[in-house]
């Protein structure tokens, strides 16, 4: 028998007894969590899908309330890899790597040398740089090519796809991020995908980064990407794997859960068959490794003190330990033993 404990909640919550993906009945496998990064209130739950393999979160805030869950929550362009450019130089490299990699412009010898050295000797830099210029490829960027990244947090990204050259814009659902991407001069949407007012087919390629496993209705949300996308357009959206080895590592400790914001984790077989469903062609999933040190640090010490605070030194030890495991994780993706952290949809309208 289940074992429900849930304490009185002040963020107001429904339940999902159902797969949110193909609406099976789902199997209790945590309960009595507590949000251990931004400490926000109440209790949750994770149950997992019988048929597809989805985790969803059960119970789960209400639209009307989700917002409880994001009050002291850092905006997602303030928390991953972009925040690491803190300087000109480190963005100089970076635009390095995209022109060497990726074909953006035309790479400087010296830094070349330098950026091609750095990937050789760390593990993961590779995949940073494939979130970097989320997973594109300069033969994509033409005149006038539309760029729209859903969810872009205070403009990071797309501030970095910008300097490539894509005629980037964004949408975010924070006033506070959106209000710092304008400060940037970019053109950033506050609200929704579906609120926001987008005219159908009118941007090439749709973008998001972690926006995907935050969402109530995740098939919506693929709908409302290919209905702004012009035929033929390409859709990039990158989100946490439900299948991830530090899951079956560290259990309900795993980063990837992240209760009560993470509302739907995915693998790439129930990713691939939800964006077909909604009329995406050539579909593609890949697995990465990226972040899987992050992880494992930050896995590492919910497990060992109940929370984790962004930014905490964890020692070399761990560090070291979490890079190796990291650079494991990599090769093993490359011959395909491994599921990696993270899975990537690549798909056309």
């Amino acid at each position: 028998m289940e074992r429900i404990e849930y304490v009185m909640q002040t963020i107001d919550t429904e339940r999902q007894l159902s797969c949110p993906l193909c609406g099976v009945a789902g199997e209790l496998i945590y309960d009595n969590l507590e949000d251990r990064l931004f400490g926000a209130p109440g209790l949750w739950g994770f149950r997992a899908c019988p048929a597809c393999g989805a985790l969803w979160l059960d119970p789960r805030p209400t639209r009307a309330s989700i917002g409880e869950a994001y009050r002291t929550y850092l905006t997602h362009g303030r928390v991953n890899f972009l925040t690491t450019l803190a300087t000109d130089a480190i963005r100089r490299v970076a635009r390095e790597q995209a022109a060497l990699v990726y074909g953006f412009g035309r790479p400087t010898p010296v830094l070349a040398q330098i950026c091609s050295l750095a990937a050789r000797l760390y593990p993961g830099l590779a995949d940073q740089t494939d979130l970097l210029v989320r997973h594109l490829h300069a033969g994509a960027l033409k005149s006038g090519t539309r760029l729209l990244d859903v969810g872009c947090g205070d403009g990071e990204a797309i501030a970095f796809l910008a300097g490539l050259g894509w005629q980037a814009s964004g949408v975010e659902i924070d006033p506070m991020a959106v209000q710092a991407a304008r400060a940037r001069g970019l053109e950033v949407i506050e609200g929704e995908i579906s609120s926001a007012g987008l005219a159908d087919e009118s941007f090439d390629i749709v973008t998001s980064s972690h926006v995907l496993e935050h969402v109530h209705d995740p098939r919506s949300f693929l709908a409302e990407c290919r209905r702004v996308m012009k035929t033929g357009g390409l859709l990039v959206t990158i989100t946490p794997n439900a299948r991830s080895e530090l899951l079956v590592r560290h259990g309900q400790h795993w980063l990837g859960l992240d209760p009560p914001r993470h509302l739907v984790l995915f693998n790439a077989d129930n990713l691939a068959a939800l964006a077909s469903d909604v009329g995406f062609r050539d579909v593609q999933v890949k697995r990465t490794a990226r972040a899987a040190s992050l992880a494992h640090i930050a896995s590492s010490g919910i497990a060992n003190a109940g929370h984790y605070s962004w930014g905490k030194w964890p020692g070399w030890r761990l560090w070291f330990k979490a890079k190796t495991l990291e650079a494991g994780m990599i090769r093993d993706i490359k011959s395909g033993r491994a599921e990696g952290e993270e899975v990537v949809l690549i798909a056309r309208k």
